[in-house]
């Protein structure tokens, strides 16, 4: 069986399973390309090692990952019997650290978008602004806030509709009071005396038209250095909007464990309010949170060390 038809049959199964299997599907596209439609069992182990060169080192793992359990299942399947992936792998990079927003950091980022007038932004400062009180007050994904239309947003009771997103899953999102009372002057000011149907766009340019991802990025960078939020670290990567999603999911366990509660019963909880199909997918951020205890921690202990003298 060639190359591009068990690709093909993998990824129909994957997403049988409920898997969106999107940025892997691409990458088992690029492969079939590279390599050319030929039959699996003419693949060699140094095709795969050029395929996997042809890169920087962290896409060598998103490759790497790709290709193994692919050719696992095709082994099973009895369309191969050998595995040309290499056994050796070079050294992985550090693993991505998400910026965690401060309170600090909110603030001043709507501080700079109250300041802006219309400009060249394709949406006003106030759809911006809802945007991100949306996204740090929630842990939605972008996609899943930029996709709300109004007949989602239920106000009178507090409760976002999430429409088969990723897994092909709908879930419901309590919203607290503040946020409800951002969404309904928002509201009020974007959509008042203007005509808009259940379907309408809850966020929306100018013109009334959805927010891409791609305007809702670049805006969101503008803000972020109008604003002065950046990294310190060594970190490669500045600020994005995806990690408010980290920051939410953070900050509710820090404060589950200030309150003493009991993480572990309630990461179930976490896990089904932002959407993980898995449990292992919220439980990562249990470790970042440890992280920032400690971290916190050490702070303390330095603030309150005695600098000398005799007690």
């Amino acid at each position: 069986m060639t190359i591009a038809r068990v690709v093909e049959e993998y990824v129909v199964y994957k997403r049988s399973l409920g898997m969106a299997f999107q940025s892997r599907a691409l990458l088992l596209n690029r492969f079939v390309r590279f390599v050319g439609d030929v039959e699996i069992e003419q693949i060699t182990s140094e095709k795969v090692r050029e395929f996997l060169q042809r890169t920087t080192a962290s896409e060598w793992f998103m490759k790497y990952s790709a290709l193994g359990p692919f050719y696992r299942y095709a082994i099973s399947r009895g369309y191969t019997t050998g595995n040309p992936l290499p056994t050796v792998q070079p050294k992985q990079p550090p693993d991505f650290q998400p910026f965690i927003y401060s309170v600090e950091n909110v603030q001043r980022m709507l501080q700079a978008v109250d300041g802006r007038c219309r400009g060249s932004w394709h949406m006003e400062p106030y759809t911006v602004r809802m945007l991100l009180l949306l996204l740090y007050g929630t842990g939605l994904r972008i996609g899943e806030a930029l996709r709300l239309t109004h007949q989602d947003v239920n106000l009178g009771e507090s409760l976002l509709t999430i429409r088969e997103t990723k897994f092909y899953k709908s879930r419901l999102v309590p919203v607290g009071a503040d946020l409800t009372a951002a969404l309904r002057t928002y509201l009020e000011r974007k959509w008042s005396g203007q005509a808009c149907t259940p379907q309408s766009p809850f966020l929306a340019t100018y013109n009334g038209r959805p927010v891409t991802r791609q305007t809702a990025e670049l805006t969101f960078q503008r803000v972020r250095t109008e604003a002065g939020v950046r990294r310190t670290d060594s970190a490669h990567f500045q600020p994005r909007l995806h990690d408010f999603r980290h920051t939410f999911a953070v900050t509710r366990l820090l404060t589950w464990y200030r309150e003493g509660k009991n993480v572990q019963r309630l990461l179930p909880h976490l896990a089904t309010y932002l959407g993980h199909g898995r449990l292992q997918e919220t439980t990562r951020y249990l470790t970042m949170t440890m992280n920032l205890l400690e971290e916190a921690s050490r702070r303390f202990e330095q603030y309150a060390q005695p600098t000398g003298g005799a007690a």
